[in-house]
């Protein structure tokens, strides 16, 4: 049953992606993409179950509060903020600095090891 949890978390990581480089990519080319319904809902679920899934594999595998869950933490709200004023109704022009730098804000923290791998070694192999 654990597994199953990882697996929903890596796919919902995978998805929330996909959908901010779709969203990103028709924002960017002045095309509306909120007038495609999937794409105003898919998002918020899949980061919803991303949230929780993770909330509940703290609390079920005991990581306990690690520097790579803060990091985590931290590139979330990164996230957040980030694609809250890219994607803004709002903005009336390109923006493209803003998922610049969501994306430079997380590639820094992968490259100096802020975010370790180590935990998903621990689930698959104890």
């Amino acid at each position: 049953m654990d597994i199953y949890l990882v697996y929903l978390h890596i796919i919902c990581a995978f998805l929330s992606l996909g959908l901010l480089i779709v969203r990103g990519e028709m924002q960017l080319t002045q095309r509306n993409w909120r007038t495609v319904k999937l794409l105003k809902i898919l998002p918020h679920l899949t980061d919803t179950l991303l949230i929780l899934s993770g909330i509940i594999m703290l609390f079920q595998f005991n990581f306990g509060l690690e520097s790579w869950i803060m990091a985590k933490v931290v590139l979330l709200c990164g996230y957040i903020i980030f694609s809250a004023k890219f994607f803004s109704k709002k903005q009336y022009q390109n923006r493209p600095h803003f998922l610049f730098c969501w994306y430079e804000n997380g590639m820094l923290f992968v490259f100096r090891g802020g975010m370790r791998f180590y935990p998903i070694s621990l689930i698959f192999y104890s």
